[in-house]
């Protein structure tokens, strides 16, 4: 098989059924040789069921699939890993309390002679020759667990390239990452895609599909909508076909009228992260605050909502905020929808009810202090039909729901406790577009309604488009200032990196 232009994948006519649903409607999808193919579609489109279909984790389905030239059956994870398929989730399976040696052998170990101890020179060696063979400039002997998460993505490549993978699914593999970490995977990728290996590559992050996919093809309700290269697709016509209408028409018609001053900042510093920072938040106003990761754009909304601690004074309709902790900001009216909704917003193990209710448990308390399961379960009901959250079931843990059905339970949270400031630091990450529009809709609707919003995203489209104001923040300073909305998301960004100089 020729690896520049050949097939590694044939998917014909994928059929998969759980009760009551068709999750995939004779779904086609092809990987060539030496191709990133992109596969992109709303949460429930089916982007996840077809890959766990190929990683054999869902046993039975109708179909066929064509791997490197054979025919082939796919009922087990173990099945598709020695095929050659390696998928590498959001969540990371690396186990962190090994090396990174460890943990690219990991079931490929060799025993000595006679002692029949594990042969530690062997796994090293190995692992130092596949490390260099891809040029990732990393220690074997290093525990995993000191690694930042696009460093852990490397030793799961690694262990992947060590059992000769011939084809590679990375699912949101940016959701975490900065953006240096995000050069650094793409020219990862890159160079699998060099070496004539196969990648799929799903996000919900469309910018990126330019930057790093050769094709797109696109799922909507579990069938599949079209194939095209990526550039012949922009991305107002990948959102037309995940959505049945354009990127621009997602984002709401302005409503709100900003009043009078709200949240006062002034002064704010936290020394190695930001300085004198100080604005003013209005009624019914969305204060966005752009600037590239790292340049200290989530800190600042982490410190105004006493998550970290920093100097400078805060007010709060013009009382100042002497002991800023989040208990105390959430009982004067200030929430925080956190990036990463996963280790610092969720509870993880517990069901959707608990989770929506935390921030009103005091007020749900009767007399003796006592929580009825009743009014939990009842005050949960009518958030998951506000948020539309899909399922609607109170009792269902957090874990089980979809990312931006998680992201739902955050920000309803939030409602609940009906803030008078609301500060939301990427609240689209790691969510499909629809959900997206419907996070748009509400973060204005709660402006119109008079909450103080403070928008932080890396998507510079959201905080150009939603924001009556914009903050740009570098290097820890906030360096200039200008009216929103605005069209020119090209300029915004060219500000936040310093090549064009802000007027006035």
């Amino acid at each position: 098989m020729d690896l520049n232009s050949g097939l590694i994948l044939q998917m014909r006519g994928i059929v998969k059924d759980f009760p009551g649903t068709r999750a995939l409607d004779s779904v086609d999808f092809d990987v060539r040789a030496g191709e990133v193919h992109g596969l992109i579609g709303e949460n429930g489109a089916g982007k996840s069921t077809l890959m766990n279909v190929l990683a054999g984790r869902l046993g039975e389905y109708k179909g066929r699939i064509v791997f490197n030239g054979r025919r082939v059956t796919i009922k087990t994870p173990h099945q598709a890993r020695d095929m050659g398929i390696a998928v590498i989730y959001q969540e990371l399976r690396v186990l962190r309390n090994l090396t990174i040696a460890e943990n690219i052998m990991l079931g490929e170990e060799r025993a000595m002679p006679w002692t029949r101890r594990i042969d530690r020179s062997y796994i090293r060696q190995e692992a130092s020759r596949v490390l260099e063979h891809l040029g990732f400039d990393l220690d074997p002997e290093r525990k995993v667990e000191g690694l930042s998460t696009a460093r852990q993505c490397l030793v799961e490549i690694a262990a992947a390239v060590r059992r000769k993978a011939r084809l590679f699914v990375f699912d949101e593999p940016t959701a975490s990452l900065g953006s240096e970490d995000v050069d650094r995977l793409f020219e990862v990728i890159s160079e699998l895609k060099s070496k004539g290996l196969g990648v799929v590559y799903i996000s919900h992050r469309l910018a990126e599909l330019p930057r790093v996919a050769d094709r797109v093809t696109v799922l909507r309700d579990g069938r599949k909508v079209g194939t095209k290269d990526v550039a012949q697709c922009p991305i107002p016509e990948m959102s037309r076909m995940m959505l049945g209408h354009t990127l621009s028409e997602i984002f709401p018609e302005k409503t709100n009228k900003p009043g009078r001053c709200i949240l006062k900042v002034d002064g704010l510093t936290r020394p190695g992260k930001f300085s004198d920072i100080s604005f003013e938040l209005r009624e019914g106003e969305v204060l966005g605050i752009a600037g590239l990761v790292g340049s200290g754009r989530t800190e600042i909304g982490r410190a105004i909502f006493g998550a970290d601690k920093a100097r400078g004074l805060v007010e709060l309709g013009g009382k100042a905020f002497f002991s800023r902790l989040p208990n105390k900001c959430c009982s004067r009216g200030v929430g925080m929808v956190q990036e990463n909704r996963k280790t610092e917003s969720n509870i993880t193990g517990r069901t959707m009810a608990e989770n929506l209710n935390i921030s009103i448990l005091e007020r749900l308390a009767g007399r003796l202090g006592f929580q009825s399961p009743r009014r939990l379960n009842d005050r949960a009901r009518r958030m998951i039909e506000l948020m539309k959250i899909d399922p609607p079931r109170p009792k269902r843990q957090i874990q089980k729901l979809s990312g931006g059905n998680q992201q739902k339970v955050v920000v309803g949270r939030w409602l609940a406790a009906e803030p008078k400031v609301l500060i939301f630091d990427e609240p689209t990450q790691g969510i499909d577009i629809g959900t997206k529009a419907q996070m748009y809709r509400l973060i204005v609707k709660l402006a119109s309604e008079g909450c103080g919003i403070i928008l932080i995203s890396s998507e510079l489209i959201e905080v150009a488009k939603l924001s009556d104001r914009i903050l740009i923040v570098r290097n820890g300073r906030l360096v200039g200032e200008m009216p929103g909305p605005i069209d020119d998301v090209d300029m915004l960004f060219e500000q936040c990196v310093a090549k064009r100089k802000l007027n006035g």
